[in-house]
């Protein structure tokens, strides 16, 4: 019997061994599992797969939401640890304060480059490497309402980098945050802690400030020739403010960070953002809404200084056309200007580069009959590297009764090109790429979500992707250096995504979630590739999860999360090679309310083994261990 299965045999005997225990403890004392019952979790509300308001047991889309709840009983320190409950995305860190995120393949350091994230609207999209810099993404958890991700192309509603999903990030309301708060936790790997403070200004608005600190310890290193401390520290500071009238919606928000490693030997970052949104409710019943955002960043590495400037107005109509529909449509106008500064060396054509992005966009929803729906949409970008791109959806939904939706979904979706696809270069190696074009995805999807018992709940969804035009690292004619960036891969992916939540009893839930993925990429003809496959991402072919949420004696919480994930490897010659071994690991919460104002939990962190790794990739970071770890949290209302 291999290692792992002993590993999984264990597991398994103590999560029942705990589960029975919890259930005697459970029949001493009435509890209800705080939270939602298995039908109002399928009726949560979801903005993100038609820009509008409806349920999620309506929206037909591959969409896992996360709740606020969800978070507290994860016992997550960090927007990444948090998105690890999704069983639709793939989440590796790599080391003290870097992580990688996706869905549905090409997770890595230098793949991770589609997949769109958004915080009440505002895109974090980086346009240097199109990917998310998490380190610098801080959102105090105890402040997010829900966490809406969608595995799947969304360009025709999101546009560039919703090419494989989109992550909706919402935060709450202030006036549902009044008071003054602190939720902090003392670790062994990770610390954090968030003081907040709400104030009614009036019967219509509400005002919350907060401070927010962290610090992740160093990670082991898996070399010993390794001496990089990549513990991560940071403070934020931010404000949210609301005012909502019969008509018309108001809301502004802003932050300002500093984080860093340990005498920012390694990595540094500061900035800050703004944004404000207006909605309007027409007489007839549709909405104009209004969002303008700035971002400021300015990220510091060893020999390089990297500036960003982002600018975003977006406008949008939700109205009706007379057909018992639901049609939107509106735009978006994004300025970007991105300076990198390398001292001695000379790595980008132009250090300094003004980007623009505008698009117009339209859907239609169109009631069928026989609880037939049709979703109609398009998207035109245009976009100051590769010009115009068409980003086309339709999407046929049979709700065959309250409690079951079929699906089926056709559409495309772009990664425009970045910074370094166009304008990296190094003197002798790599020459810059003013022809590189979008990355290009027709995804095929088939899907179901339901209730098939009273308890029971599922959501199930089958995808075939075919991509064009990914990245390659050519070699100059003849096979020798210098390098050029270009559009030499395709090929095609396909994968089923599988979750669904059971409530044992009202005082205990339990929740699963399998993912598989198959990859089949290959060089265009007259193409080469001198980085073999980078750019294709190191994805395990499977993923597992099991959650179990338990109350006992009225004041008692116990929850368990057992997960596994598959090996990752990489095609060499003459075989593969394993660059992340396969895992089974295991988190525990307890947590217990002292008082209605005063909780405390302990939490436990990849307890079946003393240290695993998740991402091997040299050419970004050094590999690192992530460790077995421990979290003392409290939460206080004043």
């Amino acid at each position: 019997m291999s290692r792992d299965k002993c590993r999984i045999i264990v597991a398994s005997a103590a999560f029942c061994a705990l589960a029975q225990s919890a259930a005697h403890a459970q029949a001493l004392a009435d509890a209800d599992l705080s939270g939602l019952s298995i039908e109002q979790l399928t009726n949560v509300e979801v903005t993100s797969v038609s820009k509008r308001p409806e349920s999620l047991s309506a929206a037909p889309a591959s969409i896992f939401v996360i709740t606020a709840d969800d978070i507290r009983r994860s016992g997550a320190t960090n927007l990444p640890e948090a998105l690890r409950m999704a069983p639709n995305l793939e989440v590796a860190r790599l080391n003290g304060f870097a992580y990688t995120v996706t869905a549905r393949g090409f997770n890595s350091p230098e793949s991770a480059d589609k997949l769109q994230v958004l915080i009440d609207g505002r895109s974090v999209y980086s346009p240097l490497a199109s990917t998310v810099f998490w380190e610098n993404l801080d959102v105090p958890l105890s402040d997010i309402e829900r966490i809406e991700v969608i595995s799947g192309p969304g360009g025709t509603l999101y546009g560039a980098n919703a090419m494989n999903g989109v992550i909706n990030i919402v935060t709450k309301n202030s006036a549902s945050m009044q008071g003054l708060h602190f939720d902090g936790g003392l670790g062994t790997l990770d610390s954090n802690a968030t003081l907040s403070y709400g104030a009614k200004l009036s019967d219509t608005a509400s005002l919350q400030l907060y401070a927010d600190g962290f610090h992740s310890d160093d990670t082991d290193p898996v070399s010993a020739a390794d001496t990089s401390r990549t513990a991560w520290q940071g403070f934020q500071t931010g404000f949210r403010f609301d005012q909502a009238g019969a008509e018309d919606v108001l809301n502004l928000e802003g932050n300002l960070y500093s984080n860093g490693t340990p005498n920012m030997t390694l990595e540094t970052g500061h900035g800050g953002s703004i944004q404000g949104a207006w909605t309007h409710q027409l007489e007839d019943g549709s909405s104009i809404a209004a969002q303008l955002s700035y971002d400021n960043s300015l990220r510091i590495q060893p020999g390089l200084k990297d500036e960003l400037q982002a600018s975003d107005f977006q406008i949008q109509q939700n109205t009706s056309l007379g057909l018992n529909d639901a049609f939107v449509w509106g735009g978006e106008y994004r300025l970007w200007y991105e300076a990198i500064y390398t001292p001695g060396f000379d790595y980008f054509a132009k250090p300094a580069t003004t980007l623009t992005l505008g698009n117009i966009f339209a859907q239609e929803e169109l009631p069928l009959g026989g609880g037939l729906r049709l979703t109609a949409g398009l998207k035109i970008e245009d976009n100051s590297y590769s010009g115009l791109d068409f980003m086309p959806d339709v999407r046929l939904s049979w709700q065959m009764s309250d409690k079951a939706l079929f699906w089926g979904a056709i559409s495309r979706a772009v990664r425009t090109p970045s910074k370094i696809d166009r304008e990296f270069q190094a003197p002798g190696l790599v020459l810059p790429s003013p022809d590189f074009q979008s990355e290009k995805v027709t995804a095929f999807e088939l899907g179901y979500r339901g209730e098939i018992a009273q308890r029971l709940s599922l959501s199930a969804s089958l995808y075939y992707n075919l991509y064009d035009d990914l990245r390659s690292d050519e070699l100059a004619a003849g096979g020798v250096f210098p390098l050029m960036l270009d559009n030499g891969i395709r090929g095609s992916t396909y994968g089923a995504e599988l979750w669904g939540n059971y409530s044992v009893a009202d005082w205990w839930r339990l929740g699963a979630g399998f993912d598989w993925l198959h990859k089949d990429l290959s060089l265009k003809p007259g193409h080469t590739d001198f980085s073999l496959g980078q750019s294709e991402g190191q994805d395990p072919a499977y993923q597992a999860q099991l959650r179990s949420q338990m109350n006992f004696l009225g004041k008692g919480e116990f929850d368990v999360t057992l997960r596994g994930i598959d090996k990752v490897t990489r095609a060499f010659t003459p075989g593969p090679v394993t660059l992340v071994p396969g895992y089974v690991e295991a988190d525990a919460r307890i947590g217990w309310q002292l008082l209605p104002s005063l909780a405390l939990s302990l939490n436990g962190y990849n307890l079946l083994h003393a240290r695993h790794l998740e991402v091997n990739d040299p050419s970004t970071y050094p590999p690192q261990y992530i460790e077995r770890s421990f979290l003392l949290s409290l939460r206080k209302s004043f």
